[in-house]
């Protein structure tokens, strides 16, 4: 199973694009959808999923849209993970669960499992939008001057 779904992915590019719009300045989500290749119906429901977790907000009205609930820097990718699948993302396999045997075996790939699980939640929870902002800025900088090399 991919950590980054193309869901996950849809996600972070459109908080993203909001993080770059001026602050008070919301934006309809179709114009979202276009920017960012996203499809539409699509992006309506992961917009949805990230109201209830607080990420986003909606205004409504003349001039409404969509924009982040909280600065970029306050919003991590564990945030945005945990909106769509919660904690559950790095579970045991099925076979390990089911497993009844209580081997040294099975003790050893459940203590890396919990590892590897807890370094990835470490590095999602210390990854905010800020970080991926800036990271994207040096990146459209670089492209930029590109040509010019």
């Amino acid at each position: 199973m991919p950590l980054f779904s193309a869901k996950l992915e849809y996600a972070l590019r459109s908080i993203l694009y909001l993080a770059q719009q001026p602050p008070g300045l919301p934006v309809q989500s179709r114009d979202i959808a276009e920017a960012e290749y996203i499809p539409g119906p699509y992006l309506d429901q992961i917009l949805a999923v990230l109201k209830r977790a607080g990420i986003v907000r909606s205004i409504r009205g003349v001039g409404g849209g969509y924009e982040l609930a909280k600065p970029p820097a306050q919003i991590t990718v564990g945030d945005v993970l945990r909106a769509f699948s919660g904690n559950k993302s790095f579970e045991p396999s099925e076979a390990l669960v089911k497993d009844s045997a209580d081997t040294t075996t099975i003790q050893c790939i459940r203590d890396f499992q919990r590892r590897t699980s807890e370094a990835i939640w470490r590095l999602l929870d210390s990854t905010n939008i800020q970080h991926l902002l800036e990271q994207k800025k040096m990146l459209d900088e670089a492209q930029s001057i590109a040509p010019y090399l």
